[in-house]
C-alpha cells in the first residue's frame, strides 16, 4: 500500500514539473530494457552473446580472408547461387501448377551502385511507418515471439537526406512513428566505411534488444528476434521499391565498431545486419 502511494506521489510530481510522458504507452517503452533484464538467467545471456559473437568475429575483418575457405573460387561460390535444394536423390517429384512464367518473386535485383539523390526525410519515415509501423492496438504488420518485437531499427542518414543533420542516427519508433535521435555521429569517411557499395543515401541496422528478447523465450529467443528481423527488412524492401529506392542486405561489417559509432551499447543491442538504401544508379528511376 506504501509502495501504490509513493508510486502516486511521484507520478504527481513528474506531472508538475511539466515531465509527464503524453502517453502510457511511452512510458512504458522507456522502461522496457530495465524491466527485462529483471528476468534475464545470466548465463542464457552469456550464450547468446557467445554465439552472436562467433557468428560477426571475422565478418568485415582482414582476419575473414585468414580463416576462410580459400580453396573455394568465385565460380565454386557462384555455382551454389540461386539453386533449389533437394534433399535426395531417389525421392518422387510432383509437379506443381503449370504457370508459364513464375512471377512470384517482386523484389529487385540487390543494388550495386547508388546515385546519391536527394532524399525528403519525410519519404524515409513514409516507407518506415507503411512497412512496420504499428497499428492502433501496437500490433505490427510482422510477426514476433510473443509480440515482444524485441527487433530494433536503427537509420544512419547520408548527406542526401534533406530534413535531418547530415551522418546523423535514429532510432525508428514503429509505435508512435517517431524516430529519435541518437548521440552517434558519422563523418563522410566513417559512412562511406560501413560498406563498399557506392552513393548510399542512407543505412538501416537491425539490432536485436538482448534483454527483451531473452527475459521471456530464453536463447530461443534470440533466434525469434533474427527470424523477425528478416520479416522487417523483407516488408521494408517493398515498400521502398514503391518510392524507387533499391537496396542491399549486408552482413559483413565490423559490429563493435558500427554499433559504437551509433552512440549504442553493444551489451544491450547486439546489430544483426545492416541495409543499404539508394537509388541504383541507371536503372528504376
Amino acid at each position: 500500500m506504501a509502495l501504490i502511494l509513493l508510486l502516486a506521489l511521484v507520478r504527481e510530481a513528474f506531472k508538475c514539473t511539466g515531465w509527464m510522458m503524453s502517453s502510457e504507452a511511452e512510458i512504458s517503452a522507456l522502461n522496457q530494457i530495465g524491466f527485462a533484464s529483471q528476468f534475464v538467467d545470466p548465463d542464457v545471456e552469456t550464450v547468446v552473446r557467445t554465439f552472436h559473437q562467433h557468428c560477426f568475429s571475422c565478418a568485415g575483418s582482414t582476419l575473414e580472408n585468414r580463416v576462410s575457405t580459400p580453396y573455394l573460387t568465385l565460380e565454386d561460390l557462384m555455382s551454389a547461387e540461386a539453386k533449389e535444394t533437394r534433399f535426395s536423390h531417389i525421392s518422387k517429384i510432383l509437379d506443381g501448377s503449370s504457370i508459364p512464367s513464375q512471377s512470384t518473386i517482386s523484389r529487385w535485383p540487390s543494388m550495386t551502385s547508388g546515385r546519391p539523390s536527394p532524399i525528403p526525410f519525410q519519404t524515409i519515415a513514409s516507407i518506415m511507418g507503411s512497412a512496420v509501423g504499428s497499428d492502433g492496438i501496437g500490433r505490427r504488420p510482422y510477426p514476433s515471439g510473443g509480440a515482444l518485437y524485441s527487433a530494433e531499427m536503427v537509420l544512419v542518414f547520408g548527406d542526401t537526406i534533406e530534413g535531418v543533420p547530415a551522418f546523423s542516427v535514429g532510432h525508428y519508433l514503429p509505435v508512435t512513428n517517431r524516430f529519435e535521435l541518437l548521440p552517434g555521429r558519422f563523418d563522410r569517411a566513417k559512412f562511406d566505411a560501413i560498406s563498399s557499395i557506392k552513393g548510399v543515401s542512407f543505412y538501416i541496422a537491425y539490432f536485436v534488444n538482448l534483454k527483451k528478447a531473452t527475459f521471456k523465450y530464453r536463447s530461443r529467443g534470440y533466434r525469434l528476434a533474427l527470424l523477425e528481423i528478416g520479416s522487417i527488412y523483407q516488408k521494408i524492401i517493398g515498400a521502398a521499391q514503391e518510392d524507387g529506392l533499391a537496396s542491399r542486405v549486408l552482413a559483413g561489417f565490423s559490429e563493435y565498431e558500427f554499433t559504437k559509432d551509433c552512440g549504442l551499447d553493444s551489451r544491450l543491442l547486439l546489430p544483426a545486419v545492416i541495409h543499404a538504401f539508394g537509388y541504383q544508379e541507371g536503372a528504376y528511376v
